[in-house]
């Protein structure tokens, strides 16, 4: 246990949040001050990657430290147990945390739960103030925003995720004539702000926020750094499905109807919701800030996948595995532990690693059936944090998988029997498979045995042995 632990851990989540859509990360187009403030001033690592390209398994993998095979919610649509364990909330207050949910959690299906009586599961959570998506349920945030802010209520209503109205918002994008504190991340630092300020002793607190995931339907205020700026172009090449197997190249021609221009707005709202999300952060630290909760507070900022963007002619997220994606911002940030220094970290990560740092971190047990690795030793030594050879990931729907290293990515397209293979010294962008290519022969053997080696390995049982037989 070490000698200093955080009074408060505050776990971020974004939802759809690439690696690259933070300033300070290189990218001038967007605004992100707060975020840029954690960054120059936490460990950033640079190398992190999710171990499923889907909202539902991803949260449910890097919240209980194992992999999607081990949790058995492999695709978005699958439940975790309510009786499940370990948990990130039973694992804190295992470790003497009172445990708060604000915000999005997805451990189990939200379409129209909002019209069914019975209690959600708390999942050891001690507080669950649950808002699954923003403004399509009578969910704890559209109850506050009907108490406290009536007139703007019906601005943030959106169709349901299964309802055809729900296209054009993800499509066209609209600006909101309301200010962003009533916005669902506004909801959620305010909500966080009471629950610290009405609770002593230890509290580790996840904030859920939806953004940046569609609908496009950012404040205007938020909006506004976005309307006359010049968005990048995403990165697509013609025919790039050629070479690619089914389902792969399925996804690669689905938005063959979308124009530059579609793409462009698509961005511009996309980065507006980023911007959003970073002003209600900004809310946060400046809250800690002034009641001098700050510096003995473990911050973690993270997403559960990116989102393509337009890149390769894709948007939203699929098991296309691509970096867009797959790599995902990571940082945390401490001052009384790590200090106020920015540090890079470049090594790969994968995000069932994140919880039991964040416990040993805090002291607390990392239970034995977890699969990540603790990256908290290195951490508090100030030593750099040794990166793992190759990261993992895989989605239930038609049985593929993904392995990556700092030279290779690996996909296999289970039913199909479908090989990708990316030389990612050559082409950083994923656009050629050498999967067929006789100069690849070699590599291509090795990824596929390594994924077998690690497929297998993620597969072992969660589940305690309780006798012999």
């Amino acid at each position: 246990m070490p000698s200093l632990r955080p009074q408060r851990v505050i776990w971020i989540t974004s939802d759809h949040m690439r690696y690259d859509c933070i300033g300070a990360y290189g990218n001038a187009c967007l605004h992100t001050p707060n975020l840029d403030r954690l960054a120059a001033g936490g460990v950033n690592f640079h190398g992190c990657y999710a171990q499923n390209p889907l909202c539902m398994p991803s949260r449910v993998s890097f919240m209980t430290g194992l992999y999607p095979q081990q949790t058995g919610v492999t695709e978005n649509g699958h439940a975790l147990r309510p009786d499940f364990e370990p948990t990130v909330a039973t694992a804190f207050k295992a470790a003497g945390y009172q445990t708060a949910q604000i915000g999005k959690l997805h451990f189990e299906p939200h379409e129209n739960h909002d019209l069914d009586p019975r209690a959600r599961h708390a999942y050891g959570f001690d507080v669950l103030w649950l808002s699954e998506e923003r403004g399509c349920y009578e969910d704890a945030y559209m109850t506050w925003l009907e108490t406290n802010h009536p007139q703007h209520k019906h601005k943030w209503r959106v169709p349901r995720s299964t309802d055809p109205g729900r296209n054009f918002t993800e499509k066209q994008g609209v600006a909101v004539d309301a200010p962003w504190q009533t916005s669902q991340g506004g909801w959620i630092v305010h909500m966080a702000d009471r629950y610290l300020g009405a609770h002593r002793g230890r509290q580790f607190v996840h904030l859920g926020f939806y953004n940046p995931h569609p609908p496009l339907n950012p404040a205007a205020e938020a909006f506004a750094f976005y309307a006359d700026a010049e968005i990048p172009s995403p990165r697509r090449h013609e025919n790039e499905w050629a070479d690619k197997p089914q389902p792969l190249a399925g996804m690669l021609q689905a938005r063959q109807d979308w124009t530059e221009a579609d793409f462009l707005n698509y961005r511009r709202y996309f980065y507006a919701l980023v911007t959003e999300m970073d002003l209600a952060i900004g809310q946060l630290l400046d809250d800690l800030q002034a009641q001098g909760m700050l510096d003995d507070t473990l911050i973690v900022f993270s997403s559960d996948h990116g989102d393509m963007c337009g890149d390769h002619g894709i948007t939203h997220k699929q098991h296309s595995f691509y970096d867009e994606v797959m790599h995902l911002p990571l940082i945390l940030h401490w001052p009384a532990g790590f200090g106020s220094a920015r540090r890079d970290e470049p090594g790969l990560l994968e995000m069932v690693d994140l919880l039991p740092t964040l416990l040993e971190l805090s002291g607390g047990h990392v239970p034995d059936v977890m699969a990540g690795r603790s990256a908290a030793e290195a951490l508090l030594a100030n030593r750099p944090v040794e990166g793992r050879p190759d990261v993992l990931a895989y989605h239930g729907g038609g049985a593929s998988a993904m392995l990556r290293s700092e030279r290779w990515k690996y996909i296999r397209y289970g039913l199909t029997g479908g090989e990708v293979l990316y030389d990612l010294a050559e082409q950083p962008a994923e656009l050629t498979n050498r999967a067929a290519d006789p100069a690849c022969r070699e590599a291509l053997i090795e990824m596929r045995d390594r994924l077998l080696t690690r497929a297998l390995a993620a597969g072992r049982s969660a589940q305690p042995r309780t006798r012999l037989y």
